[in-house]
C-alpha cells in the first residue's frame, strides 16, 4: 500500500494514550492531522508517544512505505478547539470518560466544524446518542471505538447512535477502511457496544475466579493467552461453537452458564484495589507486583509482541478471505 493522503485535515481531541495512537493512524491518510489538548504538557507527552509508536511501525514496514519522520511530520498540536476543528474533514474525540465534558466538547465542535464533517467518539462505552444530545446536527455524530493499542489492533467499531445518519456511518467506515482498518458496524447504541461487552464479560469472570480462589492470576491469564486466544484468532466464539457442534455446546451451556459468576463480588474486589492505590502497572501493583519495572519499557515490549502476532493473524485472515 502506497501513500494515500485522502484527507486534507483531520483532528483528534485528547492527548492520552488512545488519542495519540488514533492520531498516528489518521496521519497515515492526512495532509495534516491536528492533535488537540488544552494542556501543552499533555500534547508534548503525546508527541513523544507518537514518535515511539511510529518508530515501532516503521521497523515492521507498517507505514505504507513512508518513514516515521515523514508521517509524524504531518502532525501538529493545538490547545484550542477551534484551531483543531476548523476546516477538518474528520474529527475523533478521545478525551477522558466524563459525560459532561464530552457533551460540551461535541456541542462546541458542532458549532465550528464544516457541516459535512463527521464528529466521531472513541468512547469506551458511553452511549453515542447521549454524547450528542446538545448538538444541533446530531446526524453527524457516531462512534469510532479503537482497541488499545489503537495503532496496532486492526479493528474499529463504528457505532450508530439513535440519530446517526447512514452517510455518517458510511463515511466513517470509508475513512477507516482506506487506512487499513477492519470496521465492525454496531447498529444498536448502548453501554459497552460490542468489544467491551465481550471483553468485560471475560474480565468479570476472571476476577470472580481469582476472588473465589479457583486459580491465581497467572493461571487465569495463561488460560486466555495460551488456551482461548490462539483458537479465537482462527475462529471467533460463535464460529468456533459451530465448528465443534451445537449439540455439545447446548449440553455444556445448560449446566455451566447459570453457574458463571455475577458482578457484585468481582466489582467490590476491584474497587477495593483501586481505593488502596493498587491501580496497576503505573502504580507498581495491581493484580501483579510491578515494582521496579519501567511502565514505558513494559508497554513497548508488549506492543512489539502484539505487532508480530497481529502481522501473522492478519496474513492468515486475508488468506482465508481470498480462498
Amino acid at each position: 500500500m502506497g501513500q494515500d493522503l485522502f484527507l486534507k485535515k483531520s483532528a483528534v481531541m485528547g492527548g492520552g494514550l488512545m488519542g495519540s495512537q488514533i492520531t498516528l493512524v489518521l496521519a497515515l491518510g492526512s495532509v495534516e492531522t491536528v492533535l488537540m489538548s488544552r494542556r501543552q504538557e499533555t500534547v508534548d507527552k503525546a508527541m513523544d508517544n507518537i514518535r515511539r509508536y511510529a518508530a515501532d511501525l516503521e521497523r515492521h514496514d507498517q507505514l505504507n512505505g513512508e518513514t516515521a519522520a515523514a508521517v509524524v511530520g504531518r502532525i501538529r498540536t493545538a490547545t484550542d478547539v477551534e484551531d483543531a476543528v476548523a476546516e477538518a474533514e474528520f474529527v475523533v474525540e478521545s478525551i477522558s470518560e466524563n459525560l459532561e465534558g464530552k457533551q460540551a466538547l461535541f456541542e462546541a465542535m458542532d458549532s465550528i466544524a464544516p457541516r459535512e464533517t463527521v464528529l466521531a467518539s472513541n468512547t469506551s462505552g458511553l452511549p453515542i446518542t447521549i454524547l450528542g444530545a446538545r448538538m444541533v446536527h446530531q446526524d453527524r455524530i457516531g462512534g469510532s471505538h479503537f482497541v488499545q493499542p489503537g495503532h496496532i489492533v486492526p479493528v474499529v467499531e463504528v457505532i450508530r447512535g439513535d440519530k446517526t445518519s447512514d452517510a455518517t456511518m458510511d463515511r466513517s467506515c470509508e475513512v477507516w477502511e482506506r487506512l487499513g482498518r477492519i470496521t465492525l458496524r454496531v447498529q444498536k447504541d448502548g453501554p459497552g457496544f460490542l468489544i467491551n461487552r465481550l471483553q468485560h464479560a471475560i474480565i468479570r469472570e476472571a476476577v470472580h475466579l481469582l476472588v473465589t480462589g479457583v486459580a491465581d492470576a497467572e493461571s487465569i491469564d495463561l488460560a486466555v493467552e495460551l488456551g482461548l486466544a490462539p483458537r479465537f484468532t482462527t475462529a471467533g466464539p460463535l464460529k468456533q461453537r459451530d465448528i465443534n457442534g451445537l449439540k455439545m455446546h447446548v449440553n455444556v451451556a445448560t449446566h455451566l452458564w447459570k453457574e458463571l459468576g455475577g458482578w457484585e463480588t468481582p466489582l467490590a474486589y476491584l474497587q477495593a484495589m483501586v481505593e488502596r492505590g493498587d491501580t496497576g502497572l503505573d502504580a507498581g501493583k495491581g493484580y501483579y507486583d510491578w515494582s521496579g519495572q519501567d511502565p514505558t519499557a513494559v508497554r513497548s515490549e508488549k506492543d512489539e509482541e502484539l505487532i508480530r502476532r497481529t502481522e501473522q493473524v492478519m496474513a492468515d485472515w486475508h488468506a482465508r478471505k481470498k480462498s
